[in-house]
């Protein structure tokens, strides 16, 4: 048997690597930006007990189904962007990025106005815990004040990744965690002069630091440099030449979020009908697992630029090198991210809650999840992938098919109806997973991505 040819599927390939992690290393810096800001509050809050902890758990996840679907238009604008970026042809890069501006305006500002309402109707269905149905709704309103700022964010960021300057999601990143970190103590504690706000204060000081980052998105943008190559303000806004190909691209995506938040948001329904405890646990477990996914997601982000930029560039096969190789380093980053879920599961819980009924309730499930995340990378990276060359009709179905027909069946089953409650609840990860990782890597390597024109 010849070892060294079995092993090369597997093998490091140095040229490639190195593109990839130039543009992902900044990419996973940058994108723990808008997972940091709820893993702080979690931290923080986990200090005032259960009901808070919980209800920011929860509240968190509904805001992410509502927001983060409709903000799927920073992937048509990445994929465009980037593609036009291969050809060449700078200026519409700035064209498109004013579309998805104007876009992300007239999708936030409604949210904006209706945040109160929308807390409201939301808060029965966020716990049969009364207290923490009200902190809830409480943290969903004061989020829903965001939205539009949201939407500005992604979109900027998708126009960055898109031509190749991930270093400004970075730098992004870096201010907008440091703002909300010294918010967050102020505003949940009454600290620095600031009113004592505690779960309301926290999802106020999330608001804020994203709009400190889109200021700081802005002011690139305006520099001569930026204005020079992609002329983002200038001319006529594009809506009638950019907006149907940023719609195709993205709608399928956005539906694909309502069904990956949704179903997200279903496990945290689950979970509360376990019991608050559990909620809890869940809320922790799902912030650890947030920040380790950030690894995957930046290696999607840059094979997805690379898929396009390359595609524009008519180098199909540069595009299948680039995807392939991010996919073998974000299964590998995963998999020692896995390592440490099983090495120290209680360790990790301890850094946010003392709490020693949430750590009993989280530590198995945070264990067992540390074997599944070599195939969360894969699949994360190919679904990126995808994405990037314009399939993303593809990816909705599958996400589709995996959540209605495998992994909500698994969670609700194995979380109410039989004595593994929580931890068999859980087990619907392993499902997901591992369906969507294979699925994925069998389309891919049929090529057919390599023809779709956008």
């Amino acid at each position: 048997m010849n070892l060294r040819a079995l092993g090369r599927p597997f093998a490091i390939r140095p040229a490639p690597a190195k593109r990839v992690i130039g543009l992902a290393y900044p990419v996973v810096l940058g994108s723990l930006s808008t997972t940091l800001l709820t893993a702080v509050d979690t931290i923080m809050l986990g200090r005032l007990g259960q009901a808070p902890l919980a209800a920011s758990g929860i509240a968190g996840v509904l805001f992410f189904a509502l927001t983060f679907a409709l903000g799927s238009l920073s992937v048509g604008v990445q994929t465009l962007a980037a593609r036009r970026f291969g050809e060449g042809r700078l200026e519409q890069c700035g064209e498109v990025l004013r579309t998805g501006l104007v876009l992300s305006a007239a999708l936030g500002l409604p949210l904006v106005a209706a945040a109160p309402w929308i807390a409201k109707w939301a808060s029965p269905l966020l716990s049969r815990d009364l207290d923490v149905a009200r902190l809830g709704s409480q943290y969903l309103e004061f989020r829903l004040y965001g939205a539009a700022f949201a939407f500005f964010s992604w979109t900027y960021a998708a126009f960055f990744a898109g031509i190749g300057e991930t270093r400004q999601q970075l730098r992004n990143s870096i201010l907008v965690t440091l703002a909300n970190i010294v918010l967050d103590y102020g505003l949940i504690f009454g600290r620095l002069g600031l009113p004592r706000m505690e779960v309301a204060g926290a999802a106020l000081a999330s608001t804020i630091a994203v709009a400190t980052g889109v200021v700081f998105y802005l002011a690139v943008t305006l520099t001569a440099r930026v204005r020079r190559a992609y002329a983002p303000y200038h001319g006529k806004t594009a809506l009638t030449a950019w907006l149907r190909p940023i719609a195709r691209l993205s709608l399928p995506v956005a539906a694909q979020r309502v069904m990956s938040h949704g179903s997200w948001f279903a496990f945290f329904f689950v979970a509360s009908r376990i019991g608050t405890v559990e909620l809890a646990a869940t809320n922790v477990i799902r912030s650890i697992y947030s920040l380790t996914i950030m690894l995957a997601v930046g290696m999607g982000t840059a094979a997805q630029s690379l898929v396009g930029q390359s595609l524009g560039a008519k180098k199909p096969n540069d595009a299948s090198a680039y995807a392939w190789e991010a996919t073998r380093l974000a299964a590998y980053a995963m998999a020692a991210m896995g390592l440490l879920f099983v090495l120290a599961p209680g360790a990790l819980l301890r850094l946010y809650t003392a709490e020693p009924s949430v750590i009993a309730a989280g530590r198995g499930p945070l264990f067992w999840l540390g074997f599944v995340q070599a195939f969360a990378g894969a699949a994360l990276v190919l679904s990126q992938s995808l994405q990037g060359a314009g399939n993303t009709r593809f990816v909705f179905a599958v996400e589709f098919c995996v959540c209605v027909f495998l992994y909500l069946p698994t969670v609700y089953f194995l979380g109410l109806r039989t004595p593994l409650g929580l931890a068999g609840a859980w087990i619907g990860e392993y499902v997901y997973w591992t369906a969507m990782a294979l699925v994925m890597a069998l389309k891919f390597r049929t090529g057919s991505w390599k023809t779709i024109r956008v």
